[in-house]
């Protein structure tokens, strides 16, 4: 390590604590002694003048990628699964053969309801034909056609049932995830498969009540960024915003779209979506070591230190605006704990007092 590089890191740990132990010392003097002279004494201060640069306020929250299409395939009957036809990251269309569930129990109950229906059909015929021509009653009429009428929707219920042993997929998508393997017993309390359109991403990010004003105000125009685990980051569009807020949680849920290549990202995968709340453009800017805690900002003019009531309006995480006339200030951003308005003061800067 170069001499340079030792005096430098020694003068980042010297600098502060120079200024704490001489302003530590001027406290005891003033507190012990002839007041006067204590004053007479400089505080040791360190400044910053503000600087032009563009300010944003950001929420940053996290939440987790999902897919707006993203469908859980439930068969709609019991029974082997004999045959699943897709895998896990393959493509597949909507009305495509994506399992067969064993159907020789709905076979055989599609022909026993069918011979029903055959031989109720002609029942109803013959009865219809004998009550048009005043050879029977209206009762042994109805009973025929009630008779008809239910065969016939049990003859349609099998032909559905033995359908359902054809399992179709119902969207568009890509299979993310399946849950039976061939052999297992599907039914329609168990998942089959999961299948989700990898071009249509969404999140759903729960925000805090008291930012509701700001999103319902700036859902249109408002830039959102998603970033992924390893630092990747694309647009994102807010498409919706939830008119409920949870009483439980003081939250609200703000639906956001991925936008441009998402092919980084995958539903599951957690990201920090990061809203842009306000931009203020090429304004004076301080960082908050400036701000006391007794909401002032300290300033050196003359070699005195003055205090100015200040309260941000427009702040980001690490910094806030202040007004034009501000520039050109010398605002002491430590050492301000142990001033008094017009206490003389020495500023201390990176290479020493000056």
């Amino acid at each position: 390590m170069s001499d340079r590089k030792k005096l430098g890191g020694a003068l980042r740990w010297i600098l502060p604590l120079a200024v704490v132990l001489a302003a530590v010392a001027f406290k005891a003097l003033a507190s012990g002694g002839d007041k006067q002279e204590a004053d007479a004494i400089p505080i040791p201060v360190r400044t910053v003048k503000p600087t032009r640069a563009d300010l944003v306020k950001t929420l940053e929250l996290n939440a987790h990628i999902e897919s707006d299409s993203m469908v859980t395939v439930l068969p709609m009957v019991s029974g082997i699964l004999q045959e699943l036809s897709v895998d896990v990251g393959q493509a597949v269309k909507k009305d495509q053969v994506i399992a067969r569930i064993d159907a020789a129990r709905y076979e055989l109950q599609l022909q026993q309801a069918e011979a029903a229906w055959t031989s109720a059909k002609s029942s109803y015929d013959r009865v219809a034909q004998l009550y048009k021509s005043g050879a029977t009653t209206q009762q042994n009429y109805d009973q025929a056609k009630a008779q008809y009428d239910a065969y016939a929707s049990q003859y349609e219920l099998a032909r559905l049932q033995l359908g359902y042993a054809t399992v179709r997929s119902p969207v568009d998508g890509v299979v993310l995830l399946t849950h039976l393997t061939v052999g297992s017993i599907a039914s329609p309390e168990r998942p089959l498969l999961t299948i989700g359109n990898l071009d249509e991403l969404i999140v759903r990010a729960r925000i805090p009540e008291r930012y509701y004003r700001a999103f319902s105000e700036g859902q249109e125009t408002m830039p959102v960024q998603l970033v992924g685990p390893d630092g990747y980051a694309v647009p994102g569009t807010i498409r919706n915003i939830s008119p409920f807020v949870s009483a439980e949680t003081k939250n609200f849920e703000t639906v956001v779209a991925l936008a441009g290549d998402t092919s980084a990202f995958r539903p599951g995968m957690f990201v920090s979506v990061v809203f842009e709340l306000h931009h203020w453009d090429n304004v004076p800017v301080l960082p908050f070591e400036a701000l006391s805690g007794s909401g002032s900002l300290w300033y050196v003019e003359d070699g005195v230190a003055k205090a100015a009531p200040f309260i941000p309006d427009r702040a980001s995480d690490t910094a806030f605006a202040v007004p034009d006339e501000w520039l050109g200030r010398d605002v002491i951003v430590e050492g301000h704990y142990f001033t008094r308005e017009g206490s003389p003061v020495t500023v201390v800067s990176g290479g020493g007092l000056k």
